[in-house]
């Protein structure tokens, strides 16, 4: 099992920061975000971000895009050339605005497969509530009708059994997974969701790791956005790594 970060899980930081930090932790590669790291459209960006990552010896993996195949697929463009720049396996891109299947975003989502597999880039689908993919048949027919990949992530909405099952449903197509572990809780009647270790949730990530031994596991968000606690998590992540 590989291990990585996702680079918004500390948007204030630089590029340099951010790959100082995954080769203190031990981590092997990096999903770049599109949206301060890396920008769309911003080659010089991207070239930076790759020779940071060659020179540490660190995997640029993947282009986490902020495109959502809702919008005109002249707006994917962008991020493939910084994609290209970057050396990434792969693009993520949005499913949509909203749970119901959208014809029309399944056009665009097959029109960037298309578009990146010239230059030998996946195209992998976030997963994420309030998109196509938070309904898991759906996920799975995009996967199955455009050809992409498809992203996996708990979603704190549902309980570990029904995340477990999503993972399943999902192996088959799986180009990486985002690792955090939050919980549910009530403050002053608000229901929030809190960050943890991801030590509490190890016997969850265990599980996890076991139905998708062979893609990268990446670390997003951590307590407090601290460097402490990500290199708490990474060594929690590096353990369940090696246990699997």
């Amino acid at each position: 099992m590989k291990t990585g970060l996702v680079s918004v899980t500390f948007r204030r930081l630089t590029r340099q920061d951010i790959v100082k930090l995954c080769e203190k932790a031990g981590l092997e590669m990096i999903e770049w975000g599109g949206d301060v790291h890396v920008p769309a459209g911003n080659p010089s960006a991207a070239a930076e971000a790759a020779v940071l990552c060659e020179r540490a010896g660190i995997v640029p993996r993947g282009y986490g895009s902020y495109y959502n195949a809702a919008d005109d697929p002249e707006l994917f463009r962008p991020s493939l050339v910084s994609a290209k720049m970057l050396g990434a396996k792969y693009i993520r891109i949005w499913a949509g605005r909203g749970l119901e299947y959208s014809e029309t975003a399944e056009k665009n989502i097959a029109a960037a497969v298309e578009a990146s597999a010239r230059d030998g880039i996946k195209i992998s689908l976030e997963c994420h509530r309030g998109t196509m993919t938070e309904n898991a048949d759906i996920g799975v027919k995009l996967a199955k009708n455009t050809g992409c990949m498809l992203h996996f992530q708990p979603n704190p909405d549902i309980d570990f059994d029904a995340d477990l099952d999503v993972l399943k449903r999902y192996a088959p197509y799986l180009c990486a997974v985002h690792v955090f572990a939050w919980e549910q809780a009530l403050r002053g009647g608000v229901k929030t969701e809190e960050r943890l270790p991801l030590k509490a949730r190890k016997e969850q990530w265990l599980r996890y790791a076991s139905e998708a031994p062979d893609v990268p596991f990446l670390l997003e968000f951590v307590r407090n956005d601290s460097a402490d606690s990500f290199f708490e998590d990474a060594e929690a992540l590096l353990d369940i790594a090696g246990a699997r």
